[in-house]
């Protein structure tokens, strides 16, 4: 079950050309966005990010808190205020996380939101998806790379993998989405092989280890108090 701290702290998000998702999460009582890397790539040290709300883009300056080292991609982002309620955190932890148990993952695929009005105080309610911890990395960060085995598609990139740690109904974010493994297959006509070949979704899932946002955050602390 998704419980409202994992509902109420995922946004869509407009950069550039693309629509993403972002979730908030607290470090040291401070709060801070997080989204993937290639999301807001070349936003500069300040920049203009849009959040969806109340049925249309809100244009917020967002201050560069850091980027994930080298291939990780996650970005933490502080704004001007407080957007996420103080009351519903989403704890960043991986602890309790296990191969082979469920996982979700929420966000904005090709920009597709449902809408629930003051139950959502007028942000776009995220669509969810489950998939199975599949395989996990471990380094100096805690989880380096958290492999899922479901469906992806675009607009969940920066959107939270979230988690019920065994016997509890809490909530706990472990990672961010990136993207998904793809194959490129061969294209048939009848039994013959055409010169063309089409991008397959393997279901592979790839996110990134929530211990990177946190160590940013506490590299920097300059989210609203």
């Amino acid at each position: 079950m998704i419980t409202s701290n994992a509902i109420q702290r995922t946004v869509h998000i407009h950069f550039g050309d693309q629509t993403a998702t972002a979730f908030f999460i607290d470090v040291d009582n401070r709060q801070y966005l997080v989204t993937a890397k290639h999301v807001i790539c070349g936003i500069g040290s300040d920049g203009n990010i849009s959040i969806f709300h109340n049925n249309t883009w809100k244009d917020i300056c967002a201050k560069l808190v850091g980027h994930g080292p080298e291939e990780v991609d996650i970005s933490v982002l502080a704004l001007p205020h407080r957007i996420a309620s103080e009351d519903l955190t989403l704890p960043p932890d991986t602890a309790g996380l296990t191969i082979g148990q469920d996982a979700y993952f929420l966000g904005f695929p090709f920009g597709l939101f449902g809408e629930i009005g003051d139950i959502n105080n007028h942000y776009p309610l995220p669509f969810v998806k489950k998939g199975v911890v599949s395989c996990f990395e471990h380094n100096q960060y805690g989880l380096h790379r958290i492999f899922l085995d479901g469906n992806n598609n675009p607009g969940f990139s920066g959107g939270p993998v979230v988690f019920n740690p065994p016997g509890s109904h809490d909530i706990k974010v472990a990672g961010v989405i990136s993207g998904y493994r793809h194959e490129n297959q061969p294209v048939f006509d009848g039994t013959n092989a055409l010169p063309l070949s089409t991008r397959h979704n393997t279901g592979i899932i790839i996110s990134y280890g929530i211990g990177y946002a946190t160590s940013i955050a506490k590299g920097n602390p300059i989210g609203p108090l």
